[in-house]
């Protein structure tokens, strides 16, 4: 990403992000990719896309449970998206859209419970299999 050396993320971070790019009409690239590295998808929450944050985030589970290589791939796009997409919003070449710490927040939320609900019922499918013998 321009040479910028990989850099820890927290939720405190993305925030206090989120409340500068509202005041100054400036998108960090490195904090989105780092957001979205972290949690697929945030990045694209962070730049006010939160719907798009949601697909990447279903597109890169289902090709996990698929095949690891399409999970993986969308995944890295969604890093990719969201380093270009918040880039794009500070050249002018994309409308910006303001980000709003509610939206990270609550995005961190699906994301926990999409992931929970996905471990519930993959140890319940495997509980299952073991009682049928097949494990």
């Amino acid at each position: 990403m321009d040479g910028d050396a990989a850099e820890r993320v927290s939720l405190a971070d993305a925030i206090a992000a989120a409340e500068v790019s509202r005041r100054e009409k400036k998108k960090n690239p490195a904090i989105a990719a780092g957001l979205s590295l972290l949690f697929n998808g945030l990045g694209q929450a962070y730049n006010g896309q939160f719907a798009r944050g949601v697909l990447v985030l279903l597109g890169s589970l289902l090709g996990l449970f698929v095949m690891i290589v399409p999970g993986v791939a969308i995944w890295a796009w969604g890093v990719y998206d969201a380093y270009r997409t918040a880039k794009g919003m500070n050249e002018g070449l994309l409308p910006y859209r303001e980000t709003s710490a509610l939206a990270v927040v609550a995005f961190v939320a699906v994301w926990a419970v999409t992931i929970f609900s996905l471990s519930a019922a993959s140890a319940m499918l495997l509980v299952l299999l073991g009682q049928q013998g097949m494990l």
